[in-house]
């Protein structure tokens, strides 16, 4: 089979490949980390949210729950921004915590 990179990255030149991800917490501890490491110019910094409350959910999960609930509209319009930009969008692979309160 083809080369399909494209399904996992759009090509920002001729040498520079962009992961297709959104990277969202409520609180910006890990983004943080991310964005001031060498890593920082991997990512589109369109396709990153951290909330503006910033202090997260505190591993719990109502709270989180609650919160999710506030920046969904912001949440959902990176995921149209980034569906729209695929030819043939067949479905997302989700990595998530199984406990605390953001990803929960």
């Amino acid at each position: 089979g083809g080369d399909r990179k494209d399904v996992f990255f759009y090509q920002a030149d001729d040498e520079h490949y962009i992961p297709r991800a959104l990277l969202m917490d409520l609180e910006p501890r890990v983004i943080n980390g991310i964005q001031n490491s060498e890593y920082r110019n991997l990512y589109n910094h369109e396709n990153i949210y951290v909330s503006d409350h910033g202090g997260g959910a505190g591993n719990n999960w109502a709270s989180g729950y609650h919160q999710g609930e506030q920046v969904e509209e912001d949440i959902m319009d990176m995921i149209d921004r980034e569906a729209d930009g695929s030819d043939s969008l067949e479905g997302f692979v989700l990595c998530h915590s199984i406990a605390g309160g953001t990803g929960s």
